[in-house]
């Protein structure tokens, strides 16, 4: 699941060079394995997309979860896609251990809690949303408008290190990048800007109990030598008592080269406060799209608010009603959905 996937980082030799991995083949331990997963159905008489159907499939997703040494584990996810309506992977990594204060380090380490590498297929851990792609982690139906009009939860296959210690955490990735699309007003056609690789990072403060502070920053390196692409975020994140806030700032800039160069800025600011068995929410959401004549196939500005609750209808389980007020005619109609989501 998302917390066996929110892992980040680097080189791959790193492993050999620190000790993570023994020269020898990594052979399995005789440890548990372990196989969970969640699925969520959604139900909405209001359309989104023309012909939807009132009940629909959301996310469901099988973890394969295994221990391939004292040091280092191994996960599958096979995941539903609703767009294709197929499964394929959501994350296929290999996580290696190297130093901290855990038994399950490779080294002791008195000033990190962890550090490790992961290798393979993961969410990109930039801002804070990541932490929240699958629905049986997220508390809201849907995703911030923020995320879907920039990076879109981005996924992808490379090699990340992470250290987290009591105040601070530092991840840092290189991963195959994410192509973009332009519409180009004087050609009357789309402009396609294709990446090849990407590196990143993000750190983050905890200067006290319940709070938490980041910036990410990744570039991509284009196919086209004209042509550029990156991300900038800054997120906060805090917790005191039954209420929890988090706000995250996305810039995503890219140059077409001869079609133009254009930034979208997006954020979003989210509240939720939690009952015996229950839970409000509300959101906020802003996204300024640099080309924005949706009239000639661009992309439209959104200002929409979200508000909502969450009910506990089993230990596994949780019902979500959900209703998005769209604040100008750019943002779509309102809507009002419905979501169940277990784990198991």
């Amino acid at each position: 699941m998302a917390s066996r996937r929110m892992l980040s980082a680097m080189i791959l030799p790193i492993a050999f060079l620190t000790g993570a991995v023994p020269a020898s083949a990594v052979t399995v331990q005789e440890s548990p394995f372990e196989i969970t997963g969640f699925m969520d159905v959604l139900f909405s008489k209001d359309e989104a997309v023309a012909g939807e159907r009132d009940f629909r499939l959301g996310q469901a997703e099988l973890d394969f979860f295994a221990c391939t040494s004292d040091h280092s584990c191994a996960c599958v996810a096979v995941a539903y896609d609703p767009a294709t309506g197929t499964f394929g992977l959501g994350a296929a990594t290999i996580e290696f251990l190297i130093a901290g204060k855990g038994s399950d380090c490779r080294h002791h380490y008195e000033k990190w809690e962890r550090s490790g590498l992961v290798v393979g297929q993961f969410d990109i851990p930039f801002g804070i949303d990541w932490l929240s792609y699958p629905s049986v982690d997220r508390r809201t139906v849907t995703a911030p408008d923020a995320i879907d009009a920039t990076h879109e939860g981005w996924n992808e296959l490379g090699a990340s290190f992470f250290v987290e210690a009591a105040r601070y955490t530092a991840r840092a990735w290189v991963t195959n990048g994410f192509d973009a699309m332009l519409w180009d007003d004087e050609a009357e056609d789309h402009v396609h800007l294709a990446t090849e690789s990407a590196l990143g990072a993000r750190a983050s403060v905890l200067p006290a109990g319940g709070l938490e502070i980041g910036v990410s920053a990744a570039t991509f390196s284009t196919v086209t030598d004209d042509q550029a692409m990156s991300l900038l975020g800054a997120d906060a994140q805090a917790k005191r008592g039954d209420w929890a806030l988090k706000a995250e700032y996305v810039s995503h800039r890219l140059d077409f080269g001869a079609a133009g160069d254009f930034t979208n800025n997006g954020w979003y600011a989210q509240a939720t406060r939690d009952f015996t068995g229950w839970y409000l929410f509300g959101r906020y959401d802003n996204v300024d799209f640099d080309n924005d004549d949706s009239d000639q196939g661009g992309l439209a500005d959104l200002e929409a608010v979200t508000f909502g609750l969450g009910l506990a209808v089993a230990a596994p389980a949780e019902l979500r009603l959900e209703y998005r007020a769209a604040l100008d005619d750019n943002s779509g109609e309102d809507r009002l959905q419905a979501q169940l989501v277990a784990g198991f």
